[in-house]
């Protein structure tokens, strides 16, 4: 399936991280919205381990999803995209 700029939120649900980063990268910014809900919970419990207050734990996490919609085009798929957005995270 090769992304469309016309996908809604619900179809979006049922692509690959790798169509949505597609999408994303071709002008559809907002579908980034559709990584930052497949992976909340995963990055919050990775970065309230490192820091460990939740509050410092939310900054960190919002930072990483900063840094990951900024360097998208770096995702290189040699790893999966969730390995290369956890990475973001703790880096």
């Amino acid at each position: 399936m090769n992304p469309s700029p016309t996908g809604t939120d619900t179809d979006l649900a049922s692509w690959t991280d790798e169509q949505v980063v597609e999408l994303v990268l071709a002008g559809r910014t907002d579908a980034f919205e559709v990584i930052m809900r497949r992976y909340n919970q995963r990055l919050y419990r990775v970065d309230l381990s490192i820091p460990g207050n939740p509050a410092e734990a939310q900054d960190v996490m919002q930072d990483a999803y900063v840094r990951a919609f900024e360097h998208l085009a770096q995702f290189e798929r040699r790893a999966r995209f969730s390995t290369w957005l956890t990475r973001t995270a703790v880096l």
